[in-house]
C-alpha cells in the first residue's frame, strides 16, 4: 500500500520525471496543447501536494505539536499509561525502533522536557501510549499526572540513535531496570512482528520488588507464544515464592544469562545511568566488543 506521507520525499520519481516526460512529449507532438499540458500538471501537482500534507505525520521533529490525552490507565504503584489521540483515525505512529518522543511542560516560565519511548506498536492506529513513572519530586510527571482527558500535551520527535536491522544478531540480549522496558518493548515487538527476522531474544529484567515488574503479563504473554523469546525475572527483595532471580544484574548473573561474546550476538541496555555504566563495564570486561553493546 502507498504511504501518502511520503509522496513529496522523492521529488525526482515522483515529480520532477513525470513532469519532464509530459512536458517533452508535449513539445515533441505539438505546442499547441503545451497549455492544457501544463494546466494538467498544476492540477496533478495539486491534489498530490494536498494529499501529503493532509496525511502528514502527527509528530514533528523541530516543531512542538498538542496531542490530546484519550486515556489514562494506572497499572502499578505510581506508574501509568498515557494514551494521546493522533490526528487521524487510521494514522499509525511508526517511529524507529527504540526511539522515543520529547514530552513538554512550561513550568514557572521554563520548558521542562522528558523523553519518552512510545510502548504501542506500528499497528496501532489513531493514537500512540507512553508508560511514565511518577516521582514524588518529579517535575514533569507530577503535571502530567494533573492531565485530565480531552487535554493537550506537547510532544516532538522521534530522536535516538539505535540503528536496528532486522537480523543484525544471531543473538540478542536484551537486559532492562524498571522503566527502561519501555524502548525494549520496542525492539522486541518490532522483531516478533517480522516473519523475516530470526534473531534469537532474550530479556532479563531487574526490577526492585515482584510488583514493580511493568508489563509482567504481556511479556509472559510474548514469552508463551514465541518460542525465540526468553525472559529473565530479577527483583532485589524476592517474597517467599519468588522462583525467578533474585539481587541486581551484575557479573555472576550475565555470565549465566549471555551467550558467548561474539560478532554475531548483540547486547542492548537501558535503565538507570549507574546501572548502564555498570553493565557495560562488565560486558567489556566479559569480552564484549563496544560495537556489540547498545545503551539507550
Amino acid at each position: 500500500m502507498e504511504d501518502k506521507r511520503e509522496l513529496l520525499k522523492n521529488p525526482v520519481h515522483s515529480i520532477y520525471i513525470p513532469i519532464g516526460l509530459i512536458l517533452f512529449g508535449t513539445w515533441i507532438f505539438s505546442w499547441e496543447y503545451m497549455p492544457y499540458s501544463i494546466a494538467f500538471i498544476v492540477i496533478v501537482c495539486t491534489v498530490k501536494y494536498y494529499e501529503a500534507y493532509k496525511n502528514r505525520s502527527s509528530l514533528h521533529k523541530t516543531i512542538w505539536q498538542d496531542f490530546e490525552l484519550m486515556d489514562k490507565t494506572i497499572i502499578a504503584p505510581m506508574t501509568s499509561i498515557y494514551r494521546f489521540k493522533l490526528r487521524r483515525d487510521d494514522e499509525v505512529l511508526d517511529i524507529p525502533t527504540g526511539h522515543h518522543v520529547a514530552c513538554c511542560f512550561n513550568i514557572n516560565g521554563k520548558d521542562e522536557i522528558r523523553y519518552y519511548s512510545p510502548i504501542s506498536n506500528q499497528f496501532d492506529s489513531g493514537f500512540f501510549d507512553i508508560l511514565v513513572k511518577h516521582y514524588e519530586h518529579g517535575v514533569v510527571t507530577r503535571r502530567l499526572a494533573q492531565i485530565n482527558e480531552g487535554q493537550t500535551v506537547k510532544f516532538r520527535g522521534p530522536f535516538g540513535k539505535l540503528d536496528y536491522k532486522p537480523n543484525m544478531a544471531r543473538e540478542l540480549v536484551l537486559i532492562a531496570g524498571g522503566t527502561g522496558i519501555t524502548p525494549i518493548l520496542q525492539v522486541i515487538t518490532r522483531i516478533i512482528t517480522n516473519p523475516d527476522d530470526h534473531t534469537k531474544i532474550k530479556l532479563i529484567f531487574g526490577n526492585e520488588t515482584e510488583k514493580d515488574i511493568l508489563l509482567k503479563s504481556e511479556i509472559d504473554e510474548i514469552a508463551s507464544k514465541y518460542p525465540d523469546f526468553e525472559v529473565y525475572y530479577t527483583v532485589t527483595h524476592p517474597t517467599e515464592g519468588w522462583t525467578g532471580g533474585s539481587g541486581y544484574v551484575d557479573r555472576a548473573m550475565l555470565e549465566k544469562q549471555l551467550p558467548k561474546a561474539n560478532e554475531g550476538n548483540k547486547v542492548f541496555i537501558c535503565g538507570p545511568p549507574e546501572m548502564k555504566e555498570s553493565l557495560k563495564g562488565i560486558t567489556e570486561e566479559m569480552g564484549w566488543e563496544s560495537e556489540n553493546v547498545f545503551c539507550f
